[in-house]
């Protein structure tokens, strides 16, 4: 399949190529490239759902495309991670191609259960139904506009669009890959709404468990989409683990890395799924704060003073500890490819 490419790109180092969803877009990775573009190459591409070259509605053909798209940046290797229908595409493409792919990011992803909206899906959806619909997706259906909603009514009018969503969701509820999961080698990082409706939490805790070696993070207070309830907490999850797993690259110490890469390796080495919720409030000693047993030290000023923190919870049958860590600092960023739109619905 020949395409074009469009793709937004931030920073530099380890190549990080993360995927939208169904009814996704590059754009609705823009907040987390900026907090990634300090640690990495992090690049988000628009996958061809609507590219009428894209014959066949399947996901080993947009597995096969992300391939491409990693051979036209002369990239070997890539960490490649998604939301939805994109971890769906990060693991096949794993799955179809390892020598590819060093390590794997999926959040709420299809592939082993997501909730069908094939059946008694309105001929011409009004903005009533659509807005329903997108609010499912979100913990805070207040992030649904009358503008997002109008966006995403403008893209299914048109028949031949509902028949590639419609296709490409069929294919994904066929292509089960709960048996071949075992078979995964990369690491893998796993960050799940706790509130997420269309992919239920239990669908993130059964990922954990059948893939090997995985690292399950819960947001607390987020929905479907992560990368768009909470942008900044995510972002500070997958440098940490990039950082743990030494795949963090193109950020020097000064420029915003947390000191405590090792601390979060140990922290992780158990297992045992992290809950993460982002903070409103602002910390009680601050955001440079030391307290015993609650402490960390950061390398860079953070942005905003309470707005960037993550409360990370480790928890076993025994006991649960809280620490407060920042989940961004000051980030380089670079040129983008393409226009700046507006958000619509990510599912």
């Amino acid at each position: 399949m020949k395409s074009q490419h469009r793709w937004l790109e931030r920073g530099q180092g380890e190549p990080v190529v993360l995927l939208h969803g169904l009814m996704g877009q590059m754009h609705h990775w823009d907040d987390v490239l900026d907090e990634l573009g300090g640690a990495c190459r992090a690049m988000a591409p628009t996958l061809p759902i609507f590219d009428p070259g894209c014959l066949e509605p399947s996901i080993d053909v947009l597995a096969r495309w992300v391939v491409d798209f990693l051979d036209a940046l002369e990239i070997p290797r890539a960490v490649i991670g998604g939301n939805s229908l994109g971890g769906h595409v990060a693991l096949a493409t794993a799955l179809a191609f390892p020598e590819r792919v060093r390590a794997v990011i999926l959040t709420g992803s299809s592939g082993l259960f997501e909730r069908s909206f094939t059946r008694g899906v309105p001929h011409r959806p009004t903005a009533d139904y659509l807005r329903e619909k997108m609010e499912e997706v979100f913990f805070d259906r207040t992030l649904v506009t009358p503008e997002w909603v109008e966006s995403v009514r403008c893209t299914l009018i048109e028949r031949a669009s509902v028949r590639r969503v419609l296709g490409f969701a069929r294919a994904a509820k066929r292509d089960n890959l709960e048996a071949r999961l075992v078979d995964l080698a990369a690491p893998t990082l796993i960050v799940w709404g706790a509130e997420d409706r269309i992919t239920p939490l239990d669908v993130g805790r059964r990922f954990h468990a059948l893939i090997p070696g995985s690292r399950l993070v819960i947001l607390a207070g987020c929905g479907h989409a992560p990368m768009l309830e909470h942008p900044r907490a995510f972002a500070g999850i997958v440098r940490r683990w990039l950082a743990a797993e030494r795949l963090q690259g193109g950020a020097t110490v000064g420029a915003g890395v947390p000191r405590w890469s090792r601390e979060l390796a140990a922290f992780c080495s158990t297992g045992s799924p992290i809950v993460a919720g982002a903070h409103s409030k602002p910390w009680r000693d601050g955001p440079w704060g030391r307290r015993r047993r609650r402490c960390w030290t950061w390398c860079a000023a953070p942005r905003e003073r309470g707005l960037d923190g993550v409360t990370i919870s480790q928890e076993s049958a025994r006991s649960r500890t809280t620490r407060p860590v920042s989940a961004s600092a000051s980030i380089s960023t670079f040129a983008r490819c393409g226009p700046v739109s507006s958000r619509a619905s990510a599912t």
